[in-house]
């Protein structure tokens, strides 16, 4: 997996868990995963995202109760209705839906030898693209990293 696709993920999934919290449900997350415990009086659930072949969001155990139908129908509201139309149609293909790349036009690309170039990752500011470029290189001392504007994203005001 992409390490943008995982922070895409990641921002999808911590959108769900605060909409969740505000709904009285008690969240955590699991360190180094794409999982956070829920849980309510007596529901207990894992959300996590379900990688290839099934990609979607899903509650483990799927023990089939009306609560967790329930909760699984209220996580797929959130996901349509606050956070930018995720359908099941999108979640195949992760460019589409909450991360739309017109909304994102700031690019930091890895420079390859041949005059290649790797897309790490999009970003909606300048500033925003600089401070990974600055994380980046010094993890990754001998690596290249630029900052791109890509200029087919649309008429966007930025930094």
């Amino acid at each position: 997996m992409k390490h943008s696709q995982w922070l895409r993920l990641q921002a999808e999934g911590d959108r769900v868990v605060v909409s969740l919290r505000a709904d009285g449900f008690n969240c955590y997350k699991y360190p180094r995963r794409l999982s956070w415990h829920i849980s309510k009086s007596s529901v207990c659930y894992r959300l996590t995202w379900l990688p290839a072949p099934v990609c979607e969001w899903s509650l483990l155990p799927d023990d089939g109760t009306p609560a967790r139908e329930q909760l699984l129908a209220q996580i797929h509201s959130i996901l349509m209705h606050r956070g930018g139309g995720r359908t099941a149609e999108s979640s195949l293909i992760p460019n589409l839906g909450f991360w739309n790349q017109t909304h994102y036009p700031w690019m930091l690309v890895r420079l390859l030898p041949n005059a290649q170039h790797y897309t790490v990752a999009r970003f909606y500011s300048r500033t925003e693209a600089e401070n990974h470029q600055r994380f980046l290189g010094k993890w990754i001392p001998g690596a290249e990293f630029e900052v791109i504007f890509d200029a087919d994203c649309g008429d966007l005001n930025s930094n």
